[in-house]
């Protein structure tokens, strides 16, 4: 994302950062991935999350990577009546381009 400063030739550039997120606990059946939807759409992240059938939240986020960070933290205290016990965190390789925050509903 190119932001430009003005009429002068000088410009900020805005990298994007893409992590992908599994989340444990008490994290399915109690509206995780509808609350991770809206923060996301809220914070301009784009992504998805789905729910794994071994009772993890799977998700990908895409976004300037303060935003992103600031999600992954909203993450830990999840929606009410979830009980996040942790997240595993790593950089994403793989190739998405997204220009919304879907929920996956496939396994």
């Amino acid at each position: 994302i190119l932001y430009w400063l003005g009429h002068s030739l000088s410009c900020i550039v805005l990298l994007n950062i893409q992590k992908h997120i599994k989340i444990y606990g008490k994290v399915q059946g109690v509206g995780y991935r509808n609350w991770l939807q809206s923060f996301a759409i809220e914070y301009g992240v784009f992504g998805w999350v789905k729910n794994n059938v071994n009772g993890e939240v799977e998700a990908v986020l895409i976004g300037q990577e303060d935003v992103v960070s600031s999600l992954i933290e909203q993450c830990y205290m999840g929606p009410p009546n979830s009980n996040v016990e942790k997240i595993l965190i790593e950089d994403s390789d793989d190739i998405y381009d997204l220009r919304s925050f879907e929920i996956v509903t496939d396994n």
